[in-house]
């Protein structure tokens, strides 16, 4: 497979070639990818190497690159901080539909939507892209915000950095690596592609690995004609292609092949099942309704487990979607009925997004920065305190109107009684309260992965009272201090926040897993069901050779798994 040619890779230039390993940089698409990567190129290097090759994510890289040339750098808040899923969906959203007064969320999040598009497909570059912007007051007033809190979008990191190097001749990048290898390439979008080839000066060797039938990424503008031009664009290469499918039996393959053939555009590849002794199965069910299917893969799930012998772990059902639950709580009661255990992706990664996890998230970002305007809006708006939506308006209007920053605001109103028709007395008692708390654990230094999962559970038992939260929260941060091998909490926080949430898996291993197509890349399963595959979803309204592409290629991707 790809990921044990990467290693290989890395393994021969090290050993063969006699390349010092801190030259190489491999890039990884998401945080498991390069867990797995980092592993297993740890396993076949010695262990007398005492700088190891960097293997990062593509956005992780980006945040350092543009945090060690952040003095230079004026077009970007500073300190850099990148606001997280949930901060962009109840803050930064919520807020810009109060202040354009639009009446849907769904209303920013197209407008966001179209400026991360023209980032990622560098129409931002055009001649006058700005005062031709076609939402000028969209524009004006999320500047006016981030400016305000403090933050970037994560979907502009990658853009801010190639804007960085061109206009700023004194950039300079931590390391000027040899050899750059890159893991599914098919994945980079147009600003990803420009930015790997900024990397790839004069001299610098580039070794991508990729599946163009494998690039499902079209929400972020997957560009999968870049690994199709591969050849064009760094001329003179080699095609390496991989001949043997690891994953999948012959009779599952031919399924997906017929399906991945039906793109005129994709790239011909001699492609086999390696394990012609078990070629698999393959079955097309038909239900009435959504309860009947439920009930019926419940019992074959059943069956699976029971009688075949095959771990709940091992057992991936996909849906093309799954907004409010609408598929996978259905399946989940029919599954937990039949007593076969079931996790979806809700149940395994939200312990953060409930109003405790939350707060305690924000009470460790304050630890590294005090002066984190983000964290300090969220526990001010969720906590029970007696601060209303009214009052942070009023703060959020003062500190627009003085061009103050948040936190420069909420002092100022603190000092200041009478400034505005609010509560002075409520807010200093909040500010007073946040600031002890923070003071408990200040100055705590961690050097060790151990050490760091300690301090984080100690702080956990003082901010989160619910035992079972407390315990999933800290689980799912200490998973993710092992899998990156972080010892220090500013680190931690910038894994969380670069951390491409849509495209990480997070499994349950003592369930059977429901999650959506999208976030099954990658993954191996033993018996796998594909949901709602029909028509309504699956194009569903994807119209356009383009749209439908992406769709052919994520049923390609779902059935190979």
């Amino acid at each position: 497979g790809k990921t044990l040619t990467l290693t290989r890779r890395i393994q021969y230039l090290v050993q063969e070639q006699h390349v010092t390993p801190h030259e190489i940089l491999a890039l990884t698409f998401t945080r498991a990818a390069r867990y797995e990567l980092k592993n297993r190129t740890s396993e076949e290097l010695p262990d007398s190497i005492a700088i190891p090759p960097r293997i990062s994510t593509l956005h992780s890289f980006a945040l350092s690159q543009l945090l060690r040339n952040a003095p230079i750098i004026t077009f970007v808040p500073r300190p850099l901080r990148i606001a997280d899923d949930w901060e962009e969906r109840y803050i930064i959203e919520e807020d810009l539909k109060r202040i354009l007064n639009l009446n849907k969320i769904k209303d920013v999040r197209t407008k966001f939507h179209q400026l991360s598009a023209d980032w990622e497909t560098l129409n931002a570059e055009k001649d006058n892209w700005e005062t031709e912007y076609h939402d000028p007051q969209f524009l004006s007033a999320w500047r006016k915000h981030r400016e305000t809190y403090g933050y970037m979008l994560r979907s502009e990191l990658v853009y801010q950095l190639k804007k960085s190097i061109e206009q700023n001749p004194d950039f300079t990048l931590e390391q000027l690596y040899k050899h750059i290898l890159i893991d599914e390439y098919q994945d980079l979008n147009r600003c990803d592609l420009e930015v790997i080839k900024m990397l790839t000066t004069s001299g610098v060797y580039i070794y991508a690995t990729g599946d163009d039938d494998q690039s499902i990424y079209g929400f972020r503008f997957a560009y999968p004609q870049g690994i199709r031009m591969f050849s064009q664009d760094y001329s003179p290469c080699e095609v390496l292609p991989l001949e043997n499918c690891m994953r999948c039996g012959d009779n599952i393959l031919q399924i997906a092949l017929f399906v991945a053939r039906l793109d005129v555009s994709r790239l011909e590849k001699p492609i086999r099942a390696y394990n012609t002794e078990q070629p698999g199965e393959v079955h097309l069910l038909n239900f009435p309704d959504q309860s009947e299917e439920a009930q019926c893969i419940a019992q074959i799930c059943k069956h699976l487990i029971e009688v075949v012998g095959i771990a709940p772990k091992n057992i991936l059902i996909l849906t093309r979607t799954d907004r409010y639950g609408v598929f996978s709580s259905v399946l989940k009661e029919a599954l937990t009925i039949a007593n076969v255990p079931v996790a979806t992706q809700a149940d395994v990664d939200n312990s953060l997004d409930q109003d405790e996890g939350r707060i305690f998230l924000s009470f460790l970002r304050l630890l590294v920065n005090p002066r984190d305007h983000l964290a300090w809006l969220t526990i001010l708006k969720i906590r029970n305190n007696s601060i209303g939506d009214q009052t942070i308006s009023k703060i959020y209007d003062f500190a627009v109107a003085k061009g103050f920053t948040f936190i420069n605001a909420l002092v100022e109103i603190i000092n200041s009684p009478g400034l505005l028709s609010i509560n002075e007395n409520i807010l200093q008692r909040e500010y007073e309260s946040i600031n002890n708390t923070i003071s408990q654990f200040r100055g705590v230094d961690t050097n060790t992965s151990e050490e760091l999962t300690h301090f984080i559970a100690n702080i956990a038992d003082t901010i989160i009272e619910n035992q079972d939260l407390r315990k999933e929260a800290t689980s799912y941060l200490q998973s993710i201090v092992t899998v990156s091998e972080i010892t220090n909490l500013r680190d931690l926080l910038s894994t969380i926040s670069t951390s491409l949430s849509d495209k990480e898996q997070d499994i349950d291993i003592n369930s059977v897993n429901i999650m959506t197509m999208h976030k099954a890349k990658g993954l191996t399963a033993e018996a796998v069901f594909i949901v709602g595959a029909e028509d309504e979803y699956l194009p569903g309204d994807q119209i356009g050779e383009e749209k439908e592409g992406d769709e052919r290629r994520l049923l390609y991707v779902s059935l190979t798994r």
